[in-house]
């Protein structure tokens, strides 16, 4: 409610102030959602969905991008275990939109919209993926595991995440259940990020 008097000031009257105040009470919520996020877990505690609020937070930014500096990354345990899709070195599973999964629908609306699409096998291809394709900006999906790992191995800052030198925008959503072979997620939130 506070920030949304703040808020509500600076269109009224028109101040500087309660903006740089809202901008930093925004940088402290971030900051703080992470934090608890990182403690819970070597407290061993049960955590909430991070994805949220480092969306929530990203959001601005990231729509300030170009969409082709921005891709649609998913991970390959959407595809369907009889997908035909072949593999690529340099672009990772390469999607046939062969409509036995929502890759291919997810993968059409992407590049209709101006995004690039890929399917990576594995969080260190997509790392090196960001690189290869200097990557501003990532919609991506990932499981619980994923996101612990990459929360503790990367540099979320204020300004991106950190991969490869480079700060990238990112939004994300968290994978229904932890299953490399067999698994789901709300695709239609996918298309409600992009």
């Amino acid at each position: 409610m506070i920030i949304f008097s703040f808020r509500f000031r600076i269109e009224k009257r028109g101040k500087q102030i309660p903006l740089i105040l809202y901008a930093m009470l925004n940088k402290l919520k971030f900051l703080g959602h992470l934090y608890i996020y990182k403690l819970k877990g070597l407290l061993g505690l049960k955590r909430e969905n991070i994805m949220p609020a480092i969306n929530d937070y990203y959001r601005p930014g990231f729509l300030k991008l170009k969409k082709e500096d921005v891709a649609v990354i998913l991970p390959h345990c959407l595809i369907d275990s009889k997908c035909p899709a072949k593999f690529s070195k340099t672009d990772g599973i390469i999607c046939k939109n062969c409509q036995l999964c929502g890759c291919g629908k997810i993968h059409d609306s992407a590049i209709d919209k101006g995004y690039q699409f890929y399917i990576t096998p594995s969080v260190g291809f997509t790392k090196r993926l960001v690189g290869r394709k200097q990557l501003k900006g990532i919609i991506g999906v990932a499981c619980d595991y994923e996101i612990e790992k990459g929360i503790a191995s990367e540099k979320i800052t204020i300004r991106g995440v950190r991969s490869n030198g480079t700060s990238v925008k990112t939004q994300g959503l968290r994978l229904h259940e932890y299953d490399c072979i067999h698994n789901d997620v709300d695709w239609d939130k996918i298309e409600e990020l992009m």
